[in-house]
């Protein structure tokens, strides 16, 4: 089954969209032009070019009601449907580029072999109605679902044409026109009623109906004639069978109310419970050819994040299943602690002579200077202020964000799972300015860069995805929001963490459960965009981190900690260290670079170890009932603490005492969700 070839480019159509080359024409209609274009990676995507701006009727306003409807968009969940990639405005022209999905349209495909029968037509019906499921969980109506604006892809449908529409057509639409098709329109959007969901599920409707028969349930051609049908006849429904059958005529009630919302419509065809929290994976395995459905969800083994925090306990099994964990670059991981038999960890302040390569920089205490060379470890720290300034309840539950000025890291985005099944699993990431936390999307992992150029962000739609994983990164000043292609699958990436000079690190992981293991990793520049996949073997169950210079590290299956340059080479390896934490290498002061384990002796204790020679440098205690979490600053560390139905995550000194406490909540609550602290 394959596509359309696009046809050559016409006189007046743009060269390029944005930095995407246009090679040719996919199709034309009412709405604009939908291109073939080209990444600078040689990828393929489609571009849709708008024939009229938001501003043609109603000014500014109008182009704030596009950014809306765009938005709404991000929010659908991968599943079944095409990524939105990009979006922008050429000459005045709103565009959209989404993924490219090699495969016809349901139209080409009923028009040149007939009908769909038996599996096929199932699985038809059980891609697009898990499709409708994530568009609506967004808050999103389709309003022209059609054979047109279904795409039969390799690994199943995929429907095109969200939500993009619904701003436009306050701009677009005179008094008496339709929104829709007609042949695929519900009879209330022939009134002042409007669309909403059950319209898209009456348009589904007669879409199986289409392809089950080759033609929609009130016929087509002249206008009057159908519209008359769709308000007052019943339905044809041919040789449908089965539960197909009854749930067809279900959604083709003439009354709205009577008909099933799209999730409970899924669920009678997949014909078996299924949790809420795998509807939409479900729908898309079953809805795949056999020769390309993917495996049954992976639940990728828990990692730690430093400080991109998972609370402890339920918290952090379901944010292994988001296989998106989340870094603050630059936190310092130096500690005061003497090892036995060695010498007191110093501070090293940085010559103003030359800069301090990035993975060398240290982080100062809060509010002052790093600690001065003849400090020891037993000093006393300075006072610190124990008072928060500001406290911001987190959107959509009840946890407190208590704010320090004091404190160079901030909370920056959180994602977690909401009570409300509609609103699904959000992600809010934190406004600079104003700091209130805004939405991201559904099922995103959003991570902040330090300083908060760029917010990037994994997808869980990605682990079902058969092709290549995909990284999400935003230009918060420009508003850019791109897909940008990393690893091939069978691997998942996972394990989001940025450099504290701007790079990202992702891990690539295959395998479930024990036999989960790191195959390698992927390191991406957001300036230039550029990818690099390195294969690794014998890698373990964790994540790579950055290790120090160009350089990252890993734990290795044997339990050997191993450093690796960004080709993939091995520079040299430790044994005997312990546990590897998820927590970038840093600067400790004495020691050089420095890595940080869970001690390989029986106790509550962090061991640090000198990137280079290997040999310890220092240990941390872990206060009583503390799970540690990342590094803050020089003098402090991040844990998670239960008691009395509430989770906290408080910052400790170097000594296992708590100082004073970031976020809080019910453990309900607070258990099963993702925060994530970035520097300012």
């Amino acid at each position: 089954m394959t596509a359309v070839p696009a046809t050559p480019p016409v006189p007046g159509d743009p060269a390029e969209v944005a930095p995407y080359r246009i090679l040719g024409r996919l199709g034309e209609g009412g709405q604009g032009v939908v291109y073939l274009g080209e990444s600078p990676r040689g990828e393929r995507v489609a571009v849709k070019v708008l024939r009229h701006g938001p501003e043609a009727d109603g000014g500014p306003g109008d182009w704030a009601d596009f950014a809306r409807e765009i938005e709404l968009t991000r929010r659908v969940k991968a599943f079944c449907t095409a990524n939105v990639l990009a979006t922008g405005d050429l000459n005045g022209l709103p565009y959209v580029v989404s993924e490219y999905v090699d495969g016809p349209s349901l139209a080409q495909v009923i028009a040149r072999r007939g009908p769909l029968r038996g599996a096929e037509l199932r699985r038809l019906a059980i891609g697009t109605l898990t499709a409708l499921t994530a568009i609506h969980q967004a808050g999103v109506v389709h309003r022209d679902f059609k054979p047109g604006n279904v795409l039969l892809g390799r690994d199943g449908p995929r429907v095109i044409d969200f939500g993009i529409a619904r701003g436009l057509d306050a701009g677009e639409r005179t008094a008496g026109e339709l929104v829709g098709t007609p042949p695929y329109m519900a009879p209330e959007q022939f009134s002042e009623a409007g669309s909403g969901p059950p319209a898209d599920l009456f348009a589904w409707a007669c879409t199986i109906v289409a392809a089950g028969t080759g033609r929609p349930p009130f016929g087509s051609g002249h206008l009057p004639v159908v519209i008359n049908r769709i308000l007052t006849s019943e339905p044809e429904v041919g040789d449908l069978q089965g539960d197909l059958r009854e749930l067809v005529l279900r959604c083709l009630a003439k009354n709205p109310a009577e008909r099933p919302a799209a999730s409970r419509a899924l669920l009678a065809l997949l014909g078996h419970p299924v949790p809420p929290q795998r509807l939409l994976a479900t729908g898309q395995e079953s809805a795949a050819p056999p020769e390309s459905r993917p495996t049954p969800n992976q639940e990728p083994a828990a990692q730690s994040a430093e400080p991109g925090v998972r609370a402890p306990r339920r918290g952090r099994r379901y944010a292994a299943a988001v296989a998106a964990l989340v870094l603050v670059a630059g936190g310092a991981a130096y500690a005061l602690t003497r090892a036995p038999g060695e010498q007191a960890a110093q501070a090293v302040t940085p010559s103003p002579e030359r800069p301090v390569p990035s993975s060398e920089r240290s982080m100062p205490s809060p509010g002052r200077s790093a600690p001065s060379p003849e400090r020891s470890a037993h000093t006393p720290a300075e006072p610190m202020r124990t008072s928060s300034t500001a406290t911001v309840r987190l959107p959509g539950w009840s946890i407190k964000v208590h704010d320090n000025p004091d404190d160079p890291l901030w909370v920056s985005s959180v994602f977690g799972a909401a009570d409300d099944p509609v609103v699904g699993n959000p992600a809010y990431v934190r406004d600079p300015a104003s700091g209130t936390f805004t939405f991201f999307g559904n099922l995103q992992t959003p991570v902040v860069s330090p300083g908060g150029r760029y917010v990037a962000a994994l997808s869980i739609g990605t682990l079902a995805r058969t092709d290549f994983n995909v990284l999400r990164l935003v230009t918060r000043r420009t508003g850019e929001d791109v897909g940008i292609r990393t690893s091939d699958k069978p691997g998942d990436t996972t394990d989001l963490r940025w450099s504290d000079d701007g790079r990202l690190l992702l891990s690539v992981h295959e395998g479930t459960g024990k036999a989960r293991r790191a195959t390698g990793f992927v390191v991406v520049d957001p300036v230039t965009r550029a990818v690099t996949v390195r294969d690794v073997p014998g890698g373990g169950a964790g994540p790579y981190v950055w290790g120090p210079g160009d350089s990252v590290l890993h734990q290795s299956g044997d339990g050997a900690v191993r450093l690796y340059d960004l080709k993939g080479a091995e520079l040299r390896s430790f044994t005997g260290v312990g546990e590897l934490l998820a927590a970038n290498a840093v600067t400790g002061p004495g020691h050089g670079t420095v890595f940080g384990t869970r001690c390989p002796q029986p106790g509550r204790r962090l061991c640090l170890w000198d990137a280079v020679t290997g040999r310890r440098a220092a240990e941390v205690p872990l206060g009583e009932g503390h799970e540690f979490q990342g590094w803050l600053d020089g003098e402090h560390y991040l844990a998670t603490t239960s008691s009395g139905g509430r989770t906290r995550m408080v910052m400790t000194d170097l000594r296992g005492k708590a100082v004073r406490t970031l976020v809080e909540g019910p453990a309900k609550e607070l258990d099963g969700v993702t925060v994530s602290l970035t520097v300012r």
